[in-house]
């Protein structure tokens, strides 16, 4: 009995991996289906073509948004005919083949590809469309463990997967090798080594760690790079690029996978304890403020600074009013609007206070004899991969019999506790090693310090809550400015504490 052809076909087009976005292939693949409509006589219908681009059959947990479209297609009957490029460009799991009879069930739907024609009508072409999935599925399983085995080749030796962009502080170039581009053209592209430090650009990034956690904000960071360099594709630093080049495990010689932490088979540039502070850094920075990384122009302005004795809520820098506006400005509460004292009257008292407490000797010999713990990122670093340890026997109790799981769940616990612990000091140490630099500084090196660092040690030292003063006339009224130490577990020594 001969079929009758469709009258309303649909062209079904996938690229499984399109990193640049490139729809060159996919518009290949349509261009063949439209040439195979012909030669059997299919009505394509131009409302239903569904390309997509850059996604994975294989993956089931993978949205695939036309592949979604084209089957609501067919459950609503506005198609009775489907053109593929291969088999495997449909379906790669028998799960969608599956889904895909049970929409298009005694709906006459037929599916061509040069490889031949399948009515889903029929038992015999389900029979082999069912043969040819679990083959594609095979295939990609195969795919996918040697894809697995040689990434965890490559790991086990230190070394990442190949390929991808130059890392900033990394690649020696070694040679060139060839490249087809969009165009279809071969190009010679350079060859790295990206085990071997870039000595200038490593120079660059240890000192943008170091001026980040001595206090200095990262658009003061972002701006002093960009007089420096750029990004390893030729951009200027943006906040994004340097969080996610301080933040990445390979600037301390570490490798992440699966939320796990390997040693590489290169030397870091940052020393461990320096990126678990940077790590600190950004992770407080994200919780105290959505405003991380604006520039400050104030000492005690914003999230951190100085505080309202009516509401607690922190205070803002804004102009007086009057004859004066457009260069006085106080500090204001925006919550509750009853107090306002003058920023730069405020900022002289509190730096006054600060640069004492820095010289004064009691503090400074207190501070030196509570110096960090060297060795707190490598306690830290034991604890990760021991407790790593303990998850793959978790993981993995069918081959581990003797492993207790009561007791490995309790040592699990036991180790994030530990690891809360450590870091909490490390923060504490961040917060030590500023103070450090800090101290013995003079009143005039004290105001050529950037305000962002002024500000961060002024934090670390002082809890300064504003009052409304109850002085008139000329002056300043100390008593209407509350100085309290920030925290009682760190050295103690002279400067006005108030009640």
């Amino acid at each position: 009995m001969m079929l009758k052809p469709p009258q309303r076909a649909g062209i079904y087009c996938r690229l499984s991996y399109a990193p640049d976005g490139s729809l060159e292939k996919v518009e290949r693949q349509e261009a063949d289906c439209r040439a195979l409509a012909e030669r059997l006589g299919w009505q394509i219908s131009e409302a239903h073509i569904f390309p997509d681009n850059s996604r994975s059959a294989w993956q089931r947990n993978r949205s695939r948004p036309q592949w979604d479209r084209m089957l609501r297609c067919v459950d609503n009957r506005e198609i009775d005919g489907l053109l593929v490029y291969h088999g495997d460009r449909l379906i790669r799991q028998p799960y969608d083949l599956e889904k895909l009879i049970g929409i298009s069930d005694s709906r006459g739907m037929r599916i061509a590809s040069p490889s031949g024609t399948r009515d889903l009508d029929s038992p015999d072409d389900r029979f082999i469309l069912r043969i040819e999935a679990a083959q594609a599925c095979r295939e990609s399983d195969n795919t996918s463990r040697r894809v697995r085995r040689a990434l965890t080749s490559r790991r086990e030796r230190g070394l990442t997967q190949n390929g991808g962009r130059r890392a900033f502080g990394f690649g020696v170039q070694i040679g060139t090798r060839t490249k087809v581009d969009r165009d279809g053209n071969e190009v010679q592209v350079p060859r790295y080594d990206m085990t071997q430090h870039v000595p200038e650009e490593a120079r660059i990034l240890a000192d943008a760690a170091d001026r980040l956690l001595a206090g200095q904000g990262q658009s003061g960071v972002i701006r002093w790079m960009n007089t420096f360099c750029t990004t390893t594709e030729g951009n200027p630093w943006t906040e994004k690029s340097l969080r996610n080049l301080l933040l990445s495990p390979r600037v301390v010689g570490l490798i992440e996978h699966e939320g796990e932490l390997y040693e590489a088979a290169w030397d870091g540039i940052l020393p461990r304890e320096t990126w678990e502070s940077v790590r600190l850094y950004y992770r407080a920075s994200a919780e105290a403020s959505p405003y991380a990384g604006r520039e400050r122009r104030y000492l005690l302005s914003g999230v951190g600074g100085a505080q309202c004795c009516f509401c607690g809520g922190y205070v803002r820098a804004k102009p007086t009013g009057g004859r004066n506006r457009k260069t006085a400005r106080i500090y204001h509460c925006h919550t509750c609007r009853k107090v306002g004292r003058s920023v730069e009257h405020v900022d002289a008292y509190v730096s006054g206070q600060a640069v004492a407490l820095l010289n004064d000797p009691r503090f400074v010999a207190e501070l030196t004899a509570t110096a960090e713990d060297p060795g707190l990122a490598q306690e830290i670093a034991a604890l990760e991969q021991r407790r790593a340890a303990v998850r793959r026997q978790l993981e993995d109790l069918a081959n581990n019999p003797d492993v207790d799981a009561a007791l490995a769940f309790t040592a699990l616990a036991s180790f994030d506790t530990k690891i809360r612990a450590a870091r909490d000091q490390l923060a504490s140490s961040a917060t030590h090693r500023l103070l450090g630099r800090m101290a013995g500084i003079t009143p005039a090196q004290w105001e050529a310090t950037p305000v962002d660092v002024r500000s961060a040690t002024v934090r670390a030292l002082y809890g300064v809550v504003l009052l409304p003063t109850t002085l008139r006339g000329p002056g300043f009224d100390t008593d209407a400015v509350r100085v309290v130490r920030a925290r009682t577990d760190r050295p103690t020594g002279a400067g006005k504490q108030g009640a």
